[in-house]
Protein backbone atom coordinates (compact mmCIF):
# COMPACT_ATOMS: atom_id res chain seq x y z
CA UNK A 1 0.00 0.00 0.00
CA UNK A 2 1.15 3.69 -1.11
CA UNK A 3 1.29 5.99 1.86
CA UNK A 4 0.25 8.99 0.72
CA UNK A 5 1.93 12.56 0.35
CA UNK A 6 -0.05 13.89 3.63
CA UNK A 7 2.44 11.59 5.94
CA UNK A 8 5.41 13.49 4.78
CA UNK A 9 6.85 16.32 7.23
CA UNK A 10 8.21 20.12 6.12
CA UNK A 11 11.88 19.98 6.22
CA UNK A 12 11.53 24.18 7.83
CA UNK A 13 9.30 25.96 8.90
CA UNK A 14 9.27 29.61 7.40
CA UNK A 15 11.31 30.79 10.68
CA UNK A 16 13.68 28.56 9.74
CA UNK A 17 14.22 28.92 6.30
CA UNK A 18 14.83 32.82 6.59
CA UNK A 19 17.26 31.85 9.51
CA UNK A 20 18.93 29.66 6.84
CA UNK A 21 18.61 32.76 4.17
CA UNK A 22 20.28 34.63 7.13
CA UNK A 23 22.91 32.81 7.81
CA UNK A 24 24.04 31.36 4.52
CA UNK A 25 24.28 35.18 3.14
CA UNK A 26 26.92 35.60 5.96
CA UNK A 27 28.84 32.57 5.70
CA UNK A 28 29.38 32.32 1.49
CA UNK A 29 31.35 35.72 2.81
CA UNK A 30 33.34 33.77 4.63
CA UNK A 31 34.04 30.68 2.99
CA UNK A 32 31.83 28.56 5.91
CA UNK A 33 29.15 26.27 5.44
CA UNK A 34 25.82 26.03 6.85
CA UNK A 35 24.00 22.06 7.70
CA UNK A 36 20.47 22.10 9.15
CA UNK A 37 18.96 19.44 11.28
CA UNK A 38 22.39 17.97 12.36
CA UNK A 39 22.64 15.32 15.29
CA UNK A 40 24.26 16.70 18.12
CA UNK A 41 26.04 13.18 18.47
CA UNK A 42 27.08 14.08 15.02
CA UNK A 43 28.67 17.43 15.72
CA UNK A 44 30.18 16.33 19.31
CA UNK A 45 31.97 13.33 19.95
CA UNK A 46 29.90 11.75 22.92
CA UNK A 47 31.01 8.89 23.97
CA UNK A 48 32.90 8.49 27.69
CA UNK A 49 32.67 12.64 28.15
CA UNK A 50 31.24 12.88 31.60
CA UNK A 51 27.53 13.15 30.13
CA UNK A 52 24.44 12.12 32.13
CA UNK A 53 22.37 9.42 30.68
CA UNK A 54 19.65 11.51 30.30
CA UNK A 55 21.54 14.04 28.71
CA UNK A 56 23.87 11.37 26.30
CA UNK A 57 20.39 9.53 25.45
CA UNK A 58 19.11 13.12 24.16
CA UNK A 59 22.43 13.64 22.26
CA UNK A 60 21.43 10.21 20.22
CA UNK A 61 18.24 11.84 19.24
CA UNK A 62 18.51 15.20 19.31
CA UNK A 63 19.55 17.30 16.54
CA UNK A 64 20.79 21.22 15.88
CA UNK A 65 18.54 23.57 14.32
CA UNK A 66 21.78 25.05 12.66
CA UNK A 67 25.40 24.26 12.36
CA UNK A 68 27.89 26.83 11.04
CA UNK A 69 31.29 25.20 9.95
CA UNK A 70 34.47 26.01 8.71
CA UNK A 71 35.00 24.92 4.24
CA UNK A 72 36.61 22.10 6.27
CA UNK A 73 33.38 20.88 7.80
CA UNK A 74 34.86 21.48 11.30
CA UNK A 75 31.88 22.88 13.16
CA UNK A 76 32.30 26.38 14.74
CA UNK A 77 28.66 27.12 16.56
CA UNK A 78 25.06 26.49 16.40
CA UNK A 79 21.97 28.51 15.99
CA UNK A 80 18.57 26.94 17.85
CA UNK A 81 15.12 28.84 16.81
CA UNK A 82 13.15 29.32 19.43
CA UNK A 83 9.60 29.59 19.04
CA UNK A 84 7.06 30.69 21.63
CA UNK A 85 6.37 26.81 23.03
CA UNK A 86 10.16 27.41 23.93
CA UNK A 87 9.04 29.55 27.06
CA UNK A 88 5.52 27.72 27.33
CA UNK A 89 5.86 24.19 26.97
CA UNK A 90 7.35 22.30 29.16
CA UNK A 91 9.00 19.09 27.93
CA UNK A 92 10.37 21.89 25.18
CA UNK A 93 11.95 23.74 28.06
CA UNK A 94 13.49 20.57 29.40
CA UNK A 95 14.82 19.60 25.89
CA UNK A 96 16.14 23.07 25.50
CA UNK A 97 18.03 22.71 29.11
CA UNK A 98 19.63 19.42 28.40
CA UNK A 99 20.92 20.89 24.71
CA UNK A 100 22.56 23.72 26.61
CA UNK A 101 23.88 21.70 29.41
CA UNK A 102 25.12 19.55 26.58
CA UNK A 103 27.04 22.66 25.19
CA UNK A 104 28.42 23.90 27.66
CA UNK A 105 30.37 20.87 29.26
CA UNK A 106 31.51 20.73 25.50
CA UNK A 107 32.23 24.66 25.33
CA UNK A 108 30.54 24.41 22.04
CA UNK A 109 29.08 27.72 21.27
CA UNK A 110 25.67 27.88 20.79
CA UNK A 111 23.19 31.23 20.36
CA UNK A 112 19.38 30.90 20.80
CA UNK A 113 17.20 33.37 18.79
CA UNK A 114 13.89 34.38 18.01
CA UNK A 115 12.14 36.00 15.17
CA UNK A 116 13.16 38.96 16.59
CA UNK A 117 16.52 38.85 15.13
CA UNK A 118 14.99 38.95 11.85
CA UNK A 119 15.19 43.10 12.10
CA UNK A 120 17.18 45.62 9.98
CA UNK A 121 19.58 47.22 12.30
CA UNK A 122 21.82 49.83 11.62
CA UNK A 123 23.79 48.98 8.45
CA UNK A 124 22.81 45.02 8.69
CA UNK A 125 20.16 43.81 7.04
CA UNK A 126 19.04 41.75 10.09
CA UNK A 127 20.04 41.51 13.68
CA UNK A 128 21.33 37.64 12.96
CA UNK A 129 23.21 38.93 10.03
CA UNK A 130 25.31 41.49 12.27
CA UNK A 131 26.08 38.93 15.25
CA UNK A 132 26.94 35.80 13.14
CA UNK A 133 29.35 38.15 11.05
CA UNK A 134 30.83 39.14 14.43
CA UNK A 135 32.23 35.33 15.18
CA UNK A 136 34.03 35.71 11.43
CA UNK A 137 35.75 39.02 12.48
CA UNK A 138 36.77 37.93 16.04
CA UNK A 139 38.13 34.96 14.42
CA UNK A 140 39.89 37.49 11.82
CA UNK A 141 41.43 39.53 14.32
CA UNK A 142 42.80 36.83 16.31
CA UNK A 143 44.46 35.54 12.97
CA UNK A 144 45.87 38.60 12.67
CA UNK A 145 47.16 38.89 16.10
CA UNK A 146 49.16 35.40 15.57
CA UNK A 147 50.64 37.47 12.76
CA UNK A 148 52.27 40.24 14.68
CA UNK A 149 49.50 42.80 11.93
CA UNK A 150 47.83 43.58 15.69
CA UNK A 151 49.22 43.82 19.28
CA UNK A 152 48.80 40.60 21.29
CA UNK A 153 47.51 43.28 24.13
CA UNK A 154 44.65 44.63 22.17
CA UNK A 155 41.77 43.24 23.25
CA UNK A 156 38.41 42.30 21.27
CA UNK A 157 35.89 45.08 21.17
CA UNK A 158 33.03 44.32 18.85
CA UNK A 159 32.11 47.58 18.44
CA UNK A 160 35.38 49.06 17.41
CA UNK A 161 36.14 46.37 14.88
CA UNK A 162 33.08 46.85 13.06
CA UNK A 163 33.48 50.94 13.44
CA UNK A 164 30.46 51.65 15.03
CA UNK A 165 27.63 50.46 17.43
CA UNK A 166 24.83 50.03 15.38
CA UNK A 167 22.22 50.99 17.77
CA UNK A 168 24.13 54.24 18.68
CA UNK A 169 22.18 56.56 15.76
CA UNK A 170 19.09 55.34 17.60
CA UNK A 171 20.34 56.31 21.26
CA UNK A 172 20.91 59.73 19.40
CA UNK A 173 17.50 60.44 18.06
CA UNK A 174 16.79 59.94 21.56
CA UNK A 175 19.03 62.16 22.67
CA UNK A 176 18.15 64.67 20.02
CA UNK A 177 14.25 64.62 20.90
CA UNK A 178 14.81 65.25 24.45
CA UNK A 179 16.62 68.20 23.48
CA UNK A 180 13.55 69.31 21.69
CA UNK A 181 10.96 68.48 24.74
CA UNK A 182 9.23 65.45 23.01
CA UNK A 183 10.61 63.00 25.94
CA UNK A 184 11.68 63.43 29.27
CA UNK A 185 14.91 61.01 29.59
CA UNK A 186 17.85 61.83 27.69
CA UNK A 187 18.90 58.66 27.76
CA UNK A 188 17.08 54.96 28.38
CA UNK A 189 17.07 53.69 31.41
CA UNK A 190 17.42 50.26 31.95
CA UNK A 191 18.52 47.52 33.80
CA UNK A 192 20.13 43.89 33.16
CA UNK A 193 20.83 41.03 34.98
CA UNK A 194 20.90 37.15 34.89
CA UNK A 195 17.86 34.86 34.85
CA UNK A 196 17.99 32.68 38.52
CA UNK A 197 17.17 29.62 36.88
CA UNK A 198 17.56 29.32 32.76
CA UNK A 199 21.25 31.36 33.02
CA UNK A 200 20.24 33.78 30.46
CA UNK A 201 20.47 37.64 30.58
CA UNK A 202 17.71 40.25 29.89
CA UNK A 203 17.50 43.88 29.85
CA UNK A 204 14.68 45.82 30.94
CA UNK A 205 14.45 49.33 28.97
CA UNK A 206 12.54 52.34 29.85
CA UNK A 207 11.86 55.77 28.70
CA UNK A 208 9.51 58.44 30.07
CA UNK A 209 7.24 60.02 27.62
CA UNK A 210 5.37 62.30 29.76
CA UNK A 211 4.29 62.65 32.82
CA UNK A 212 3.05 59.05 34.25
CA UNK A 213 3.33 57.78 30.34
CA UNK A 214 6.21 55.39 29.75
CA UNK A 215 7.24 52.87 26.96
CA UNK A 216 9.75 49.58 28.03
CA UNK A 217 11.02 46.38 26.47
CA UNK A 218 11.95 43.56 28.10
CA UNK A 219 14.41 41.03 26.16
CA UNK A 220 16.12 37.83 26.72
CA UNK A 221 18.69 36.28 25.51
CA UNK A 222 20.74 33.41 25.78
CA UNK A 223 24.18 31.58 24.33
CA UNK A 224 27.01 29.71 25.37
CA UNK A 225 30.65 30.35 24.78
CA UNK A 226 29.54 32.80 21.96
CA UNK A 227 32.07 35.25 22.39
CA UNK A 228 32.34 37.72 19.67
CA UNK A 229 29.51 39.45 21.33
CA UNK A 230 28.31 38.64 24.91
CA UNK A 231 24.49 37.26 25.56
CA UNK A 232 24.06 40.65 27.84
CA UNK A 233 25.19 43.09 25.16
CA UNK A 234 23.02 41.38 22.14
CA UNK A 235 20.07 41.63 25.29
CA UNK A 236 21.16 45.68 25.95
CA UNK A 237 21.14 46.26 22.09
CA UNK A 238 18.03 44.79 21.52
CA UNK A 239 15.84 46.44 23.60
CA UNK A 240 17.27 49.86 23.50
CA UNK A 241 16.69 49.54 19.68
CA UNK A 242 12.73 48.50 20.70
CA UNK A 243 12.55 51.32 22.70
CA UNK A 244 13.40 53.55 19.47
CA UNK A 245 11.15 51.92 17.28
CA UNK A 246 8.40 52.18 19.70
CA UNK A 247 9.44 55.73 20.59
CA UNK A 248 9.72 56.78 16.79
CA UNK A 249 5.86 55.33 16.23
CA UNK A 250 4.95 56.85 19.23
CA UNK A 251 6.40 60.42 17.36
CA UNK A 252 4.84 59.73 14.44
CA UNK A 253 0.81 59.56 15.79
CA UNK A 254 0.89 56.21 15.99
CA UNK A 255 -1.05 54.12 19.09
CA UNK A 256 1.34 52.26 21.01
CA UNK A 257 1.46 50.26 24.52
CA UNK A 258 2.72 52.56 27.49
CA UNK A 259 2.58 52.56 30.86
CA UNK A 260 2.24 54.49 34.21
CA UNK A 261 4.53 55.03 36.35
CA UNK A 262 3.46 52.30 39.02
CA UNK A 263 3.39 49.87 36.02
CA UNK A 264 6.95 50.28 35.46
CA UNK A 265 8.09 50.37 38.97
CA UNK A 266 5.88 47.01 39.32
CA UNK A 267 7.45 45.70 36.03
CA UNK A 268 11.27 46.61 37.97
CA UNK A 269 10.63 44.91 40.94
CA UNK A 270 9.20 41.55 39.17
CA UNK A 271 12.68 41.53 36.74
CA UNK A 272 14.61 42.14 40.05
CA UNK A 273 13.02 38.83 42.15
CA UNK A 274 13.81 36.77 38.99
CA UNK A 275 17.27 37.98 37.69
CA UNK A 276 20.54 38.36 39.78
CA UNK A 277 21.78 42.01 38.89
CA UNK A 278 24.35 43.23 36.86
CA UNK A 279 26.75 45.19 39.07
CA UNK A 280 27.26 47.78 36.20
CA UNK A 281 24.90 49.95 33.97
CA UNK A 282 21.99 49.75 36.54
CA UNK A 283 19.63 52.61 36.20
CA UNK A 284 16.54 52.49 38.37
CA UNK A 285 13.30 54.97 38.54
CA UNK A 286 13.41 54.72 42.23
Amino acid sequence: MEIGNNRRKRIENKQEERTHEILNDIAKEYEARIFTKTRVADVLEIGNTGLSDNEYKYALMAHFDFVVTDNDYMPKFAVEFDGSQHKSDASAIRRDELKNNICRKFGFPLLRITSEYFEKIGKFPTILSWITELYFLQELFYAAQDKGEIPQDEPWMWFNVIGYDPVVRYRAFIRNAYGRGLCCDEVIKYICGRSKGSKSYATLSTLKLSNDKYIASLVECLSIRYFPITAHDISKEISDYNIYKKFKKYLEGNNIHTYAYDEILKMQRDFIKQHDLCSYNIQLIE
